[in-house]
């Protein structure tokens, strides 16, 4: 017995030791797992600290996309803001994107997310107050309640500076620097002084005296493409007033323009000059192409309330009563 017993102790210490090295591999596999997910998480703090989200005028609820599923026809609802993927939102002058899918008008109350195309009329939002407006519809992103799980809806831009109509987003409409081609940069001005003019009603009178180079007012259309030609550095040569002023939409044509008639193959672009067959000649700027272009304008046939003068219009009509049907496109050349 004495003998055996140390032999008995030796075989405990072999155990022993087989145990510490178990429990040691194990706390290297924690400390490894541990690691990983804190590289992880750390992944998901950067792009947490680079989120975009649009919030709702409801206090406390942001635009969604409902279980994030990315797919074209999901569901936009708002949702209590979390922080989630599904609520991560990246906005341009006039889309709202979500991963690669845009954010949708196909009726006033079928609002969801579809594939992004770049000349689509229903993914169109141009920023009007505090609201997000579609030229296709001539209506504002609504929701009705604050709750989550509230679908959206468009409605009469009547409310928007009511919860329902209200939307916020860290994008700098105003403060965005213009790129890209000469009419992509004219078409960006459109749109920013379509944001001004919705801004700034009580304003409108100095507005319509910059547009018109301090002439007396007029159907200002052609003035209003003239102004916006001339901060997008590139001033009409044959113009009326100080050597850009274009006061007259016959003739526009007189800038260098390339001309499309309408009814052949051309798509507009960004930037284009549509020509109306209204008896004076009207023209409005086109602000996303296709083969539904959407345009800004100034329509001396509305009467701005402020002024007794036109108001600014944005929409996708190609034949309006009183301004006429569109004939030409006037496309920008290096030498406009």
């Amino acid at each position: 017995m004495p003998i055996r017993e140390p032999h008995r102790i030796v075989r405990h210490q072999v155990i022993n030791k087989s145990k510490k090295s178990h429990w040691k591999y194990i706390a290297l596999l924690i400390f490894f797992l541990i690691a990983l997910i804190g590289w992880k998480m750390r992944g998901t703090t950067n792009a947490i600290s680079n989120f975009n989200e649009v919030k709702s005028g409801w206090s406390g609820y942001c635009l969604d996309d409902y279980h994030n599923q990315l797919l074209s026809g999901s569901k936009v609802d708002i949702w209590t803001c979390n922080k989630s993927e599904a609520q991560n939102f990246n906005l341009s002058m006039t889309q709202i994107k979500h991963g690669n899918l845009c954010l949708d008008a196909q009726s006033q109350s079928s609002i969801d997310l579809s594939s992004c195309d770049q000349t689509s009329p229903n993914q169109v939002w141009l920023r009007d107050q505090s609201g997000y407006y579609n030229p296709n519809l001539e209506l504002c992103l609504t929701a009705s309640k604050g709750t989550s799980g509230q679908s959206l809806t468009l409605n009469k831009c009547t409310n928007l500076s009511n919860p329902n109509e209200e939307w916020y987003s860290s994008f700098n409409y105003s403060g965005y620097k213009c790129s890209g081609t000469q009419g992509e940069i004219v078409a960006c001005n459109a749109i920013k002084q379509w944001m001004v003019w919705n801004d700034q009603p009580y304003n409108h009178e100095s507005l319509l005296t910059t547009y018109t180079g301090g002439a007396p007012y007029e159907e200002w259309c052609a003035d209003f493409v003239s102004y916006i030609y001339k901060i997008s550095n590139y001033p009409f040569s044959n113009g009326n007033y100080n050597g850009w002023d274009e006061n007259n939409a016959n003739y526009i044509s007189n800038q260098g323009f390339n001309i499309h008639p309408v009814n052949g193959s051309y798509l507009p672009q960004p930037g284009d000059v549509g020509y109306f067959s209204y008896y004076g000649g009207h023209v409005e700027i086109v602000i996303v192409g296709g083969s539904k272009p959407t345009f800004i304008y100034g329509d001396s046939a509305t009467i701005d309330p402020t002024t007794g003068n036109g108001q600014m219009e944005a929409n996708t009509i190609l034949s309006v009563k009183n301004l006429g049907q569109i004939e030409n496109y006037y496309s920008p050349t290096s030498n406009t």
